[in-house]
């Protein structure tokens, strides 16, 4: 090691990617001066969130402290980066303040832009129109009080759990299904998409069910504005012309973006998200600048899966650059969907890049239910949220192989 330590890092956010990584390093490093900018007091379960649409998790349940998980030997201070200075090595905070580095990672999520859909924000929460995106509270409220007419259920790219919209279709269908009303409900999918699913294997079994529960399936159709009052959405078309459907629910999934600070960064990449290798994280032009999760211009899926499997190679490989070593770990792209389809059934999709599979469990994971959906959902509703609290946010959990690194994350040199 030189005379110059190099042990000043920076961690822009607070979320799974920050504080998973931000406990990796001082797991690796103790005497690492490690700061954590993020002005959020709570931190959220997101995952958890389909289960709070269906009624199956209390929504207080997804939420906890964030001073709880800041990792030992770290400093939290309560506020939001607003300017990265490379040059300089510097963040700006929003209250003006100056953070100088020698490493920074940035995991600042992704943006939510409710206001990008006309009329949405205002009727949101209300007139039916819910997202689980917001939480799920209200998207319980409307599918329990549904017993007949029409859902709209919205996707759209680019979006974090992008499986999110389907599993709150699918657990609507189970439970109007088990309430004897789901024929009396006309539900529809429309999507910006040229199917419900990139992957084939996947999109066969999702269009079986979809098939099978008489759920419509709208393509090219992306969602630009809602009256809540008249309870109508308007769809732009594959035509170039604009539809107006009906509905009586409407779940949202409402437009993302990198965060407003990264918009024109010097790191960033021309739609704002952070300039890093596909495979060591690194950025390509800033050598001592470091991103992961969603905030990260890595062309794969935004999921906590996907940030197991950042985490470790991030924290390996800013290691091995801090002591002059080559950066030997590498992520595949790895990310995962547990596509939940219904009380006691999940269709589990594993893939990297390229859209690769990348399934681990012992039988085919093309199927939903059975006793293959069965596991998959007890693994989902009572294995991953413990697993989430006290291993991924804690730097102990590195996805399918647990509390084991991947076999191939480290590339012998």
């Amino acid at each position: 090691m030189s005379a110059d330590p190099k042990d000043r890092i920076v961690v822009i956010g607070a979320g799974t990617a920050g504080l998973s990584a931000s406990s990796r390093l001082l797991k690796k490093d103790s005497s690492l001066k490690v700061t954590i900018l993020d002005k959020s007091q709570n931190h959220y379960y997101q995952p958890g969130w389909t289960f709070v649409g269906a009624g199956i998790f209390d929504f207080a349940s997804t939420v906890k402290d964030t001073k709880d998980f800041i990792p030992k030997g770290a400093k939290w201070e309560p506020v939001n980066a607003k300017e990265v200075r490379p040059e300089v090595n510097t963040v700006v905070t929003e209250d003006g303040r100056e953070f100088k580095y020698d490493y920074l990672v940035v995991a600042a999520g992704i943006q939510l832009d409710w206001d990008k859909i006309a009329g949405l924000k205002e009727t949101l929460g209300k007139n039916g129109v819910c997202s689980n995106y917001s939480g799920g509270v209200n998207t319980w409220e409307f599918v329990k009080a549904l017993t007949s007419g029409t859902a709209l259920f919205t996707f759209r790219t680019p979006l974090k759990c992008g499986g999110a919209p389907m599993k709150a279709m699918f657990m609507s269908w189970d439970y109007w299904n088990t309430k004897g009303v789901a024929p009396n409900i006309n539900i529809t999918y429309a999507t910006t998409g040229t199917s419900m699913f990139p992957i084939k294997k996947y999109n066969d079994a999702i269009e079986k069910i979809c098939t099978e529960r008489r759920l419509n399936r709208l393509y090219g159709h992306n969602l630009i504005a809602v009256d809540g009052l008249r309870k109508i959405a308007t769809f732009s078309t594959p035509e170039g012309t604009n539809k107006e459907l009906a509905f009586d629910l409407l779940h949202v999934a409402p437009p993302m973006s990198a965060p407003e600070f990264l918009k024109g960064s010097p790191i960033a990449n021309k739609d704002g998200f952070v300039d890093v290798d596909d495979s060591t994280l690194q950025h390509k032009k800033y050598p001592n600048i470091f991103a992961v999760g969603d905030c990260s211009a890595v062309p794969t899926s935004k999921t906590a899966a996907a940030i197991c499997r950042q985490s470790p190679v991030l924290v390996h490989n800013l290691m091995q650059h801090r002591a002059g070593k080559p950066l030997n770990a590498h992520y595949d792209g790895y990310a995962s969907c547990p596509l939940v389809t219904g009380v006691g059934s999940l269709l589990l999709m594993e893939f990297g890049y390229q859209l690769k599979l990348m399934e681990h469990m012992p039988w085919d994971q093309g199927v939903h239910d059975g006793l293959r959906g069965m596991i998959h959902y007890f693994v989902k509703k009572y294995v991953f949220p413990p697993t989430y609290w006290h291993g991924i946010l804690k730097g102990c959990w590195y996805g399918p192989s647990g509390p084991f690194p991947a076999p191939n994350m480290i590339v012998k040199n």
